[in-house]
């Protein structure tokens, strides 16, 4: 006889074969036909989850693995907002290596084959684009002719050079293959998601508490997509997570005193994270607050301090200062994709702090919706009006992020008031920090709305926020990481059909 338990296991699967019948009917292709039977597989392993004997760790691990090799190749060539620009600013940093292509002062060079897979790609995602990389991953052509790149230029402080080590390993093993210009380009995909991966791997393993919140994070569909593409938010996002979990560790850890290595690990991910966007420095701030007392010494935890802000300072210094500069000292004509004009500066904002207030509560009204939408993944790709999912399907993983904010039998360890206040407060600043560098970076003065902030900017500090939210007035019994890290997963299936099946149209 059926239980309870074991009745709304049924129904659950029943309801979503029936869901990827639906679409498939829509869209009967066999492209629709397999993505949905390997959603079906791990959708039935997931419900059936007590029955499968590996440790919680292992099933992250090949989760999101999965999730992250799935979304590579849901998503076509430069499909992946500004995935052209990460691409080629990849194949830059190689050509300037010993052996690369090399430079010159009006562009540098890359092979015919991948400037024609460029110029004869469609960013939106569609039937034809399937069909072409199809065909595209099992051709055995390719033009190795050399010719010049000049439509994009870089610089060394714009280019996050240590959220693009993955991409920048499996480009140039395609290109030392001499692969074809779709196996050349996803082995660079590829090469993210093993960085982003194990990024989060270790920071799920390591972290004593807030695992949870990293599963959460790690698994929305905006994650998976970012990670799986050239985009340097796949390694700062990756980053975030392995810093949020050595705070948590750092707070937290009940095996003694911190050691040489959790320091040496601080010191490391802190020199990759701060770097890369400015504004996360203040989550690194964060490991200022953890007491002395939890070092071997007094003097250990000093050096420890003094160290982190010397370290940050001078991967700051040296890797973005120019582009800070850049960004202050902005005047005179700017351009914006096909657009020319002026952006607002520092003093605009400061000086004018009646428009301001307007113009920020303006966009606000306007925006809101869009920010914690694109912050979950509501639209992928290009904004692409097709891909766009309905706001119901969204509301699952809001209700998982509540879920990570309550305390459960399994993750019943808070954080101080002063302290909690404080990573609240590291989150407001990167967010406040995003709205003013696309501010003063990205809109014109004769905009009444702020510009291009969108709501990818906030995962790496997500993490923070939530764990400084978290509430002991509000508990569950249930392992709330298993609920977490199962749910989104779920809830990824259907959300995957259902893009699978009008991308592919």
């Amino acid at each position: 006889m059926l239980n309870c338990k074991s009745l709304v296991r049924f129904a659950g699967c029943f309801c979503f074969i029936l869901f990827c019948l639906y679409w498939f009917m829509l869209n009967p292709r066999l492209i629709v036909l397999v993505t949905e039977a390997a959603l079906c597989l791990v959708f039935l392993l997931i419900v059936a989850n007590d029955s499968i004997r590996i440790s919680d760790n292992a099933k992250y691990l090949l989760l999101l693995l999965f999730f992250c090799l799935l979304m590579c190749f849901v998503f076509t060539p430069f499909s992946v907002p500004d995935e052209a620009h990460h691409f080629f600013s990849s194949y830059w940093l190689l050509d300037m290596l010993p052996g690369g292509h090399g430079v010159a002062s009006d562009g540098f060079y890359i092979r015919s084959s991948d400037y024609d897979l460029y110029r004869n790609t469609d960013p939106y995602i569609s039937g034809v684009n399937y069909n072409d990389l199809i065909k595209g991953l099992f051709s055995t052509t390719s033009n190795l002719k050399i010719e010049k790149f000049s439509e994009i230029s870089y610089t060394f402080g714009s280019e996050n050079i240590p959220a693009k080590i993955g991409s920048l390993v499996g480009l140039f093993l395609g290109l030392s293959l001499n692969l074809n210009s779709y196996l050349t380009f996803y082995l660079g995909r590829i090469g993210s998601i093993v960085v982003f991966v194990a990024c989060s791997f270790f920071a799920f393993k390591t972290a004593p508490k807030g695992k949870c919140i990293i599963a959460f994070v790690s698994f929305l569909p905006m994650t998976l997509h970012l990670a799986a593409s050239y985009s340097y938010d796949s390694g700062i996002i990756g980053y975030s997570l392995i810093v949020f979990s050595l705070l948590m560790k750092g707070f937290f850890s009940s095996d003694g005193h911190l050691d040489s290595r959790f320091i040496a690990l601080v010191f490391l991910f802190s020199a990759l994270l701060a770097p890369c966007k400015v504004i996360y420095s203040g989550i690194i701030c964060l490991f200022l607050l953890i007491p002395l007392s939890k070092f071997k010494s007094k003097r250990d935890g000093k050096f420890f301090k003094i160290g982190l802000v010397f370290v940050m300072l001078t991967s700051v210094i040296l890797f973005r200062t120019a582009s800070i500069a850049s960004l202050t000292a902005q005047s005179g004509q700017s351009v914006r994709g096909l657009e020319t004009g002026t952006f607002y500066t520092l003093s605009d904002i400061i000086f004018h702090p009646r428009h301001s207030f307007k113009m920020l509560m303006a966009t606000f009204d306007s925006l809101g919706d869009f920010y914690w939408l694109t912050t979950l993944g509501y639209s992928l790709g290009w904004f692409q009006k097709s891909l766009i999912m309905p706001t119901f399907l969204m509301l699952p993983y809001l209700v998982f992020g509540f879920m990570c904010l309550v305390g459960s039998a399994s993750d019943d360890r808070y954080l101080a008031p002063k302290v909690a206040v404080a990573f609240v407060v590291a989150f407001l600043v990167a967010f406040a920090g995003a709205f003013v560098s696309m501010w003063i970076g990205w809109t014109f003065n004769t905009e009444e709305l702020i510009m291009g902030v969108q709501g990818r900017y906030f995962l790496p500090a997500l993490p923070v926020l939530m764990f400084g939210l978290r509430t002991a007035k509000v508990r569950c019994e249930a392992n709330v990481c298993n609920l977490v890290l199962y749910g989104t997963c779920l809830a990824n299936c259907i959300y995957i059909v259902r893009l699978i099946s009008i991308a592919a149209l």
